[in-house]
């Protein structure tokens, strides 16, 4: 995002199964991306997978906001990476052609459960 809640740096990520339905106008109809632990940069001081962690629940994911187009920049949001829905689409693809498995969503990167299957690195443009 643009307001600065975005950690910036190095971190490992990891696919999960989509949000619930019911909130599938916030997070798109996709798998979508866990940021789960900070390696580093901004996001080694901030993301991690205990209860004392400053940010958890960064995640990379689309949605079918009101009012908002393809035309539209991405509306900011809490520190979540947006992406255009078909961009969100390709990536989940493309991940899982390469032998990447879907997890079960454990909706937190607190005590998160899996062995994260990839890395991410966030910076300002």
């Amino acid at each position: 995002s643009s307001n600065g809640n975005t950690p910036t740096g190095l971190s490992t990520i990891d696919l999960n199964s989509p949000e619930p339905s019911n909130v599938e106008e916030e997070y798109g109809p996709y798998p979508i991306n866990r940021v789960v632990q900070g390696l580093e940069g901004n996001a080694k001081l901030l993301l991690g997978t205990t209860s004392s962690t400053i940010r958890s629940g960064v995640l990379l994911h689309t949605g079918e906001w009101p009012g908002w187009d393809d035309s539209m920049t991405m509306p900011n949001s809490e520190g979540c990476l947006h992406a255009h829905p078909e961009d969100i689409e390709a990536i989940w693809l493309d991940l899982v052609a390469l032998g990447v498995t879907v997890n079960e969503n454990p909706y937190s990167s607190i005590n998160y459960p899996y062995d994260p299957q990839g890395l991410i690195s966030v910076y300002v443009v």
